[in-house]
């Protein structure tokens, strides 16, 4: 087993990329607020006993600020079935059942493809909060 010792440096490496609803300025500065996974830890020897750790982060939801405090809109980059994933580790993470996170998910998901024709039904009338 490592020692913290024998780690020279621990680097974060961000990866991946946003897509803005509006264009932003060459020159301006912004103040970026990310949200995301670490996707990929790698170590490299620097062969002198020592290794650099370095940790990939990949975003999941970007916050752009210009300069004036105003946000500039982004899209949520991750797959339609990533969103639902983390919506209902959420609310597991929130509730006070005795279920594993692996278990709840299953659980909501069964639910979810045994009463899809009434949730599709719903959808496709936008009888749902998130109206379009």
């Amino acid at each position: 087993m490592e020692t913290k010792e024998q780690i020279n440096d621990y680097v974060l490496k961000l990866g991946g990329k946003v897509s803005l609803l509006e264009p932003i300025d060459l020159g301006h500065n912004y103040k970026i607020t990310i949200s995301g996974s670490i996707t990929e830890k790698t170590d490299k020897d620097n062969e002198d006993g020592t290794l650099n750790r370095y940790y990939k982060f990949e975003p999941i939801i970007v916050e752009v600020l210009n300069n004036l405090g105003e946000r500039i809109k982004s899209k949520d980059s991750r797959s339609k079935s990533k969103q639902l994933r983390a919506c209902i580790y959420a609310l597991w993470k929130n509730s006070s059942n005795s279920l594993g996170d692996e278990e709840f998910y299953d659980r909501v998901m069964d639910y979810i493809i045994y009463n899809s024709d009434s949730l599709a039904e719903k959808a496709s009338q936008n009888e749902y909060w998130g109206q379009r």
